[in-house]
């Protein structure tokens, strides 16, 4: 692009300025309805630590090792196995794969594991989401507004980069976003991460990057062509195209494609949040709109407009055409279904009974829920048929309060494999961290859509999310980047990464397996020093196959002796020796023959109990960790960050089970100060029954001030006085006779006598 261009373009943008103030306003909106903010900082920094680290051989074994044919390639580029398969992902997540013109990879290409003796013996307890809920997609990265689409039998997911703006340490305002996320699944639990978009890099012009929408067709050139639109902040409209779901991408025009003040957009303060479709006869169409109208009436706005996207989809074959979307605040998405055209936007905050009864027969949204809207003819505007709501806000389902935070929403939905889903977003990654800066997570549920009436009737979040709908094949090469949750788990690159522990203990897990003639072989595509352990259905089991090397560049490695296990579905764990240890793929070899009679997956069926436990710090809210139990046995659970100088602590089990059959015992407490953490030994065995002696007071209701509480008189917690009546006392750490300030709390348990429902 010319200077001079550059200079027209930003004389035309500072002109539009204003919708800059209006996403300050949304973004006040935002971060009023969370529970507070926290400094990212904290919510990043909170790790549970292992309490061992694992032991190396005193000799170790110095190799050096090339990679001949395992360099990295640009995204969906990758390494074939033996029989021509993709190497370094999974082959259907990596379309359009470059193959190495070598042919299949012989067995000099790959080196038998080192065998010095790596023990690892503990695992980390830094994860947030549970083994037993889908939901959140991802584990480890903030994101939200999705949008997605399907390709060569993957569900491809996009969305707003929170996790660019949480790498900023600030609360979530938005501002730093420039870049979208990729995940990807053909199972809808076991997620692959393909990394970042980064549009500003391809875009250099734009504001922003938030809220995308995608759509694909086959153009005349035979490749199927992708074009992702996106809010470029709230000042208007972009789109790059890719003819692969991961990319490369490119900036078509060179320009936004909807700008603030464009004619026809007189009445649409923030042009923004973009969504798009294709209609049988291969017409595109595209909606967007948000913010208040100036003659402040909020029910009936028409700011939302949708116009027709000309045969190109870069341009417009219409004017702008309002919705009379009730209530309209933003969140504007579209769906082409069995002919009709489903028109979906995110309600605003006030109570929408005033002046419902002209939509008599049809419910009344809740404040900042999810609504919709349909037609036949999308440029009439009078034909528009208001719907009602079909999805609550994150806050609250249809007894109430949900149990998760209120946030701003915004859904998408999709049909794949013949199954209705609602891609959405809540605050549960955070608040799973114990965070409450705003930053959001992708999840997925069903939608339960009537297409014959094209009834949808409302529905909410939930934390469980949808079953795993095939297994997966561990006999070709898939992702490291792939798993269903993880602990101390990052990427190695921002693009087409890797996956690479942070910690000693990180761990991977995987749902669902389908091994069918069991195992003989484990190979693993790394990079580092250290081991990776396969362990089968439990974190705590012995090893299965484990691969030990030293490779500054990708190497395959395979393993050197390999347990029996039966070839039936299983869990798969990859347990890393430390930190800085990369995987980029990974396989199995198929053992004897031997078939199996055919059984269903892993479920996400399986009740469990839900434990919350409270730490009170004066002064402040009382942040509380809450713990999904499945089975018996042992458990790590970190509270919410305190803040420095925190001095009061009151500890409990909070969520009183008067049927409770199981056992709570508190080994100990682990403060995190600023001399490294302190564990704290406890050995109390809470009442989950009482409810009048709840939690920990159990162990110490009767102390009196200056006492020791727990630990011992050199290094413990003592109880001391304070003026907050019904705490009656506060607990302070006492190392060597002085008081040391905290900032969390990692709460070490062991569960016992649980008794599920079947």
């Amino acid at each position: 692009m010319s200077t001079e261009k550059v200079h027209i373009m930003i004389k035309r943008w500072t002109k539009r300025i204003s919708a800059v103030d209006f996403v300050m306003f949304i973004g006040i909106i935002n971060l009023k309805v969370s529970l507070g903010t926290r400094n990212k900082t904290e919510v990043l920094t909170m790790k549970i630590k292992s309490k061992s680290a694992a032991i190396l051989c005193a000799a170790t074994l110095l190799m050096t090792v090339g990679c001949s044919n395992g360099s990295e390639t640009s995204s969906g580029s990758s390494e074939p196995d033996a029989s021509g398969i993709s190497g370094t992902a999974d082959v259907s997540g990596a379309p359009n794969a470059e193959t190495n013109e070598s042919g299949a990879v012989s067995d000099e290409d790959i080196i038998n594991s080192l065998n010095n003796g790596i023990i690892i013996d503990s695992v980390s307890g830094n994860v947030y989401k549970n083994e037993m809920n889908a939901n959140p997609i991802s584990p480890n990265i903030f994101c939200a507004d999705p949008t997605a689409v399907e390709y060569d039998g993957r569900l491809y997911v996009y969305g707003t980069n929170d996790q660019q703006q949480a790498e900023e340490g600030t609360t979530n305002d938005y501002a730093h976003i420039k870049s979208l996320v990729v995940f990807s699944t053909d199972d809808m639990v076991n997620w692959i991460y393909h990394g970042r978009i980064e549009v500003g890099e391809i875009a250099p012009w734009i504001y922003n990057s938030w809220a995308p929408s995608i759509v694909s067709r086959v153009e005349d050139d035979g490749l199927t062509h992708f074009y992702l639109y996106f809010s470029n902040s709230g000042a208007g409209v972009g789109v790059i195209t890719s003819t692969n779901p991961v990319g490369p991408w490119t900036d078509p025009l060179g320009e936004p494609l909807i700008y603030q003040d464009m004619p026809g957009l007189e009445n649409c303060p923030a042009p923004f949040d973009p969504g798009v479709c294709i209609d049988e006869n291969g017409v595109g169409w595209l909606s967007f709109g948000g913010g208040t109208p100036a003659d402040g009436n909020t029910m009936h706005t028409k700011i939302p407009k949708i116009a027709k996207l000309g045969e190109d989809m870069l341009s417009f074959d219409s004017e702008f055409v309002s919705i009379d979307a009730p209530y309209f605040f933003e969140a504007s998405e579209l769906n082409y279904i069995d002919g009709v055209y489903y028109y979906t936007y995110c309600t605003d905050w006030q109570d929408h009974k005033i002046g419902w009864e002209e939509y008599e027969g049809v419910d009344v949204p809740p404040a900042c829920s999810m609504a919709y809207m349909t037609t036949k003819t999308p440029l009439d505007a009078d034909s528009w048929e208001c719907r009602g709501p079909y999805f609550y806000n994150a806050g609250e389902n249809a007894d109430g309060s949900s149990g998760l935070r209120w946030a701003n929403n915004h859904t998408h939905f999709i049909e794949y494999k013949d199954v209705n889903y609602i891609i959405h977003h809540t605050l549960l990654l955070e608040e799973l961290m114990g965070g409450t800066a705003g930053f959001r997570s992708i999840m997925a549920d069903y939608l339960p859509m009537d297409k014959a009436t094209g009834d949808i009737p409302i529905t909410a979040a939930s934390k469980k999310g949808v079953a795993q709908i095939k297994p997966v094949d561990p006999y070709t090469y898939n992702s490291g980047a792939l798993m269903f949750t993880c602990a101390d788990i990052g990427y190695d690159k921002v693009t087409d990464p890797a996956a690479k522990s942070t910690a000693d203990g990180a761990w991977i897990y995987v749902r669902g397996a389908d091994f069918g003639y069991g195992a003989s072989d484990f190979i693993a595509e790394v990079k580092g020093k250290g081991r990776i352990e396969v362990r089968l259905d439990d974190i705590s089991s012995e090893a299965a196959a484990f691969v030990e090397f030293d490779c500054a560049d990708y190497t395959k490695i395979r393993s050197d002796g390999f347990a029996q296990f039966d070839g039936r579905n299983h869990n798969v764990y990859f347990v890393f020796s430390g930190s800085d240890i990369e995987l980029k793929s990974w396989k199995f070899s198929k053992g004897d023959e031997q078939l199996r009679p055919e059984e269903s997956i892993a479920s996400t069926d399986i009740p469990y109990k839900t434990v919350v436990f409270s730490g009170q710090s004066e002064p402040g809210p009382s942040p509380s960790a809450m713990l999904d139990i499945p089975k018996d046995g042992d458990y790590s659970i970190k509270s919410s960050s305190f803040d420095k100088d925190s001095a009061v602590l009151n500890l409990g089990f909070i969520n009183t089970d008067t049927d409770a059959k199981y056992k709570v015992l508190v080994k100990s407490l682990t403060l995190a100060t600023e001399n490294g953490e302190v564990e704290i030994p406890v050995n109390k065995e809470l009442d989950p029954a009482s409810t009048t002696e709840n939690g920990l007071e159990n162990g110490w209701g009767d102390s009196e001030v200056g006492s020791l509480v727990y630990g011992t008189e050199e290094c413990g917690i003592f109880a001391a006085e304070t003026d907050i009546e019904w705490i009656n006392y506060r607990l302070a750490l006492k190392i060597n006779g002085e008081e040391t300030p905290f900032t969390s709390i990692t709460y070490n348990v062991t569960v016992s006598g649980l008794e599920l429902d079947s």
